[in-house]
This record gives C-alpha cells, sequence and structure tokens, in this order.
C-alpha cells in the first residue's frame, strides 16, 4: 500500500512540474550574467574589464551554469534542470534519513507526501535559483552526519564524504559553514563522549579534507573581489537589531505549511505522557538512540543561528519563503520522528482502549487531509504568482533589455533602478547596480543623499532604467526622486515605457541620454 502511495506522490510531483509555469526570478538573471562572463570571457564578475564584484550567494551555481553554456545548454535550460533533479533528490534524501533512523513505513510515508505535495517547492524547482539544491545538499549532509555517528566500518570514508559535503553546503550558501562547524562539532562530541576515541584523526582529517580547501577558496576570493564577505551580505544586514518581519514570516510559514503535522505530533505524544517517557526510558526507539540525539540537537542549532542571522538581516526576494526551504527539509525529518514515537502510544492504545485509538486514528487522518487541503490551495497561489511574474519578464523586463542591446553602444554604462536581473542580462551592457547586491560602493551603506546621487552622475551613464509605480510620473523612493530632480537629469530622455496588465501599479522607464538619440 505504501508503494502505491510513494508510486502517486511521485507522479503527482512530476505532473505539477510538467505544468507548472516555467519561470525564472529576475534575481537568478544575476547568476546567468556571472557564469555567461565566466564562460565567456573567463572572469567570475559583474561587469567585464571592471573591479570584480561578488553579487551571487555561492560561487556553485554559476560555474555550474558556466560548464553548461560551455556546451551549449542556457543558464535558464539548465538552472531548471538542476532545481527539478535536487527537488527530488531531496525528498529521496528525507526517505534514505528516516530510514536509517528505522522510522516506520507510515511515517515515512506521510513526510514524503508532505514533502512532494509543498506547492512552494515548485515554485523553487523553477525559480532559477539555487534553493533546492543547498536544501538537498543539507539533507545529504544531516543523512552523512548519521552514518558517521554510528559504529561501523569505513569510518575515514564516510567522514571524508560528510567532510565534503559541508564543504559543498557552504560553497552554495554561507549558511553552509554553519552546518559545518555545527557538524564537526558533533563528530567530535560523539567520538569522546560514546564512542570513547581519540578525536585527533578525525581533527587532521577536518583540517586536509575541509578546512585547508575552504580557506584557500576563501583566501583567492578575499583577494579576487577585496571583500572579506560576499556583497549580498552587506546589503541584506539590517540596520536595527531584529528585523521583526522575519518572525511574521516564519510565523505565516509554519502555519500555512507544517501546523497539522505539528499538531499531530502533540497530539500523539502528549495523550498519555508517562507511556511516551516509559518507551523513551526503556530505549526501545531506535530513533532515539544517543548518538542520533546529536544529530537533532545539531540541526536544531543550525537552524536556530541561522534563524538568528535571517533576523538580523532583510530578507530580499523571500518570495514563497525561500529561506525557509532548508527549515522545512529539516522540520520534515524532526516531524518524522516525534510522529513515529507517537505511533508507539497509538499501536499500545489500540490493545486495551479501542475508542481513544480510533479517535486518534480520525484526528491523525484529519489533519493530514486538512494540510494536504491546504496544500492544494495555496498551490493555485503559487501556480497564479509564477504566471503572473513571467508575464512581467516575458513582457516587460525582457523587451526593455533587448532594446537597449540594439540601441546603445557596448561602450556605454547602463544604470539600473532597481530591477537588476533580465534587464541588464539581455542588454549585455556594463552596468550599475543601484539595488546595490552588485554594487560595492552602494552595499556598504551610510551614504548621504548627496554623495548617492553624484555617484549616480559619475558614470555619465548613457542609459537609465528605472522602476515606477505610476504610469505617468516616476514614482519609486524619495532617493529616486532626488536623482530625477537633479538638473543633470535633463541630458535624458524618455524613450520607452513597459507594463504588462498582471502588474497595475509597476512600470519601467528607459531613459537615453539625448547625445544618442
Amino acid at each position: 500500500m505504501t508503494k502505491l502511495l510513494y508510486l502517486i506522490v511521485i507522479i503527482y510531483a512530476l505532473v505539477i512540474l510538467f505544468v507548472f509555469p516555467k519561470w525564472t526570478v529576475d534575481d537568478a538573471y544575476i547568476i546567468y550574467r556571472y557564469a555567461d562572463n565566466l564562460a565567456n570571457h573567463s572572469e567570475l564578475t559583474w561587469n567585464i574589464g571592471e573591479d570584480p564584484v561578488e553579487g551571487y550567494t555561492g560561487i556553485v551555481l554559476p560555474v555550474i551554469l558556466a560548464c553548461l553554456i560551455k556546451v551549449g545548454i542556457s543558464p535558464v535550460l539548465g538552472s531548471h534542470i538542476i532545481g527539478v533533479t535536487f527537488y527530488l533528490f531531496g525528498g529521496f534524501m528525507i526517505y534514505l534519513i528516516l530510514r536509517r533512523l528505522s522510522i516506520r513505513e507510515v511515517t515515512r510515508s506521510i513526510v514524503v507526501l508532505l514533502y512532494f505535495t509543498a506547492p512552494f517547492m515548485f515554485t523553487h524547482a523553477l525559480s532559477g535559483l539555487e534553493t533546492t539544491l543547498f536544501s538537498s545538499v543539507i539533507a545529504s549532509c544531516v543523512f552523512t552526519l548519521l552514518i558517521c555517528l554510528e559504529n561501523k566500518e569505513k569510518q575515514i570514508q564516510r567522514e571524508s564524504l560528510l567532510l565534503l559535503l559541508l564543504l559543498l553546503a557552504g560553497l552554495i550558501r554561507p549558511e553552509g559553514v554553519v552546518l559545518a562547524i555545527i557538524s564537526i562539532i558533533a563528530v567530535i562530541f560523539t567520538k569522546v563522549k560514546y564512542k570513547k576515541k581519540k578525536p585527533y584523526p578525525f581533527i587532521l582529517l577536518s583540517v586536509f579534507v575541509y578546512l585547508i580547501p575552504g580557506l584557500i577558496y576563501f583566501l583567492w576570493r578575499w583577494k579576487f573581489y577585496g571583500q572579506i564577505l560576499p556583497n549580498t551580505f552587506y546589503v541584506k544586514t539590517h540596520s536595527g537589531t531584529i528585523n521583526v518581519y522575519t518572525f511574521k514570516d516564519m510565523y505565516r510559514f509554519l502555519l500555512t505549511y507544517l501546523s497539522g503535522p505539528m499538531l499531530i505530533c502533540i497530539l500523539l505524544n502528549v495523550i498519555d505522557p508517562d507511556l511516551s517517557l516509559k518507551r523513551i526510558r526503556e530505549k526501545r526507539v531506535y530513533s532515539l538512540n544517543p548518538q542520533y540525539i546529536v544529530v537533532y540537537f545539531a540541526i536544531t542549532i543550525f537552524l536556530l543561528l541561522v534563524f538568528i542571522q535571517y533576523a538580523q538581516s532583510s530578507l530580499l526576494m523571500n518570495f514563497s519563503y525561500r529561506f525557509f526551504v532548508p527549515f522545512f527539509v529539516v522540520f520534515l525529518i524532526i516531524i518524522g520522528v516525534f510522529i513515529d514515537l507517537g505511533l508507539y502510544v497509538i499501536q499500545w492504545t489500540r490493545r486495551d482502549k479501542h475508542l481513544r485509538y480510533r479517535i486518534l486514528k480520525i484526528l491523525t487522518a484529519s489533519l493530514i487531509l486538512i494540510q494536504i487541503l491546504v496544500y492544494l490551495g495555496t498551490l493555485r497561489r503559487e501556480i497564479t504568482f509564477c504566471s503572473e511574474y513571467k508575464q512581467l519578464i516575458d513582457e516587460v523586463h525582457k523587451p526593455a533589455g533587448m532594446f537597449l542591446k540594439k540601441n546603445v553602444p557596448t561602450s556605454e554604462w547602463l544604470i539600473i533602478y532597481m530591477d537588476a536581473g533580465a534587464i541588464p542580462y539581455f542588454s549585455e551592457l556594463k552596468t550599475v547596480d543601484f539595488g546595490k547586491l552588485n554594487d560595492e560602493f552602494l552595499a556598504k551603506g551610510n551614504l548621504s543623499e548627496s554623495e548617492v546621487i553624484d555617484y549616480f552622475y559619475s558614470f555619465n551613464a548613457g542609459a537609465v532604467v528605472i522602476t515606477s509605480y505610476d504610469w505617468d510620473n516616476i514614482d519609486y523612493t524619495p532617493e529616486l526622486n532626488s536623482i530625477v530632480n537633479d538638473p543633470r537629469f535633463k541630458q535624458y530622455t524618455l524613450v520607452k515605457k513597459y507594463k504588462t496588465p498582471v502588474r497595475k501599479n509597476y512600470f519601467e522607464f528607459v531613459f537615453l541620454r539625448k547625445d544618442l538619440l
């Protein structure tokens, strides 16, 4: 029966992927530009021939896409292949983790069902970003960490694989470094506490397999880009101590996508807490092996530390809860463990409390059904969002970029305020990104208004593209209003306006310097 359920779930996921809008988020075109520059000009930078800037999140995706470009695969298609592949692979890794923990089949099927039907996963599988790649590598790290903490043979091979996966995670997104530090500490702790072994061989292995390669990369990028951290870090760091919107987003995410499973965990484990505690004390639950508990603590600490950083950041482009997808994967693993523990209680209740057993069974099934219905409801919203966004790119950003490519000499600069993805990518012009992700000067902040305005005009750009909320007048930010009200802006003439019916208050204005007309 469970095999049939797995088959149905996979078929459902593939069908949804087939009919889902083949969209690409604007930020993905930033990565495509870096990949294209690397593939065709051997420079991993924003503007060819200019001072390099690190406006991408992690090096892995642009390098992979550059390799695909070299063999004739477009970065859009390549990123979709990567996103879908690792979306499917992530579900497989969750299944392997739960099987490794001896979680019973019915629980595994519930968790796998929740993963493959989560509507936001389809959005991220096709967004063009590294979201599903990173979340599946996180799951792979957790699986390998479980294996490393077991008393089995071939420890060096297992530990080497773990360290390589942790290195890969850190190169995909900086958050992977946090997981690496915690995982290495977890392995050392387990060796000393439970295996009664000296940790020095593993520490030495960590130095050669993880630390030295990671340090080499860090020193290279520091020398090449001239910054300790990626440019995106400085842009997203919140000006205040705490960003309350991050807490609100996390609350909405948990409420929408995990409230049902969490209620099941609570329901099954508090209905008879004495029995639950008894099972734990008897150590009959394999998933609560002390060494596995170390893993649970490790991934929980990882989530907490990452969330603390997120709470102090402005999570730009957190569409469909993009930054919480790795959290979702880890939450599902933990939920699987607690549901399985609760099933022991149900199994015991079945013998002498038939009514309670039936009620628990009905409530559990009802909560799962309600959660799936919520998923189906939000799937519509995800499809609408992606379809409209695709139309925005096709009808506004791409035409604007192609117009600039055709009408502006390649020697001229383009200033973009604010969407610096598809428009610069299709224009192929040297670009000043006033969205700050690809500009070190603007990213550092603490600039006066006059400094920003002078910086804008210092490039004598041949073209300026401005986002506006008003079709008749420029209306976006007070800073932009100050820029366009400066007398120097009179050297530019409005030549094109772009709009789409799916965004009633979102327009792009294209200005050219008068001598280029």
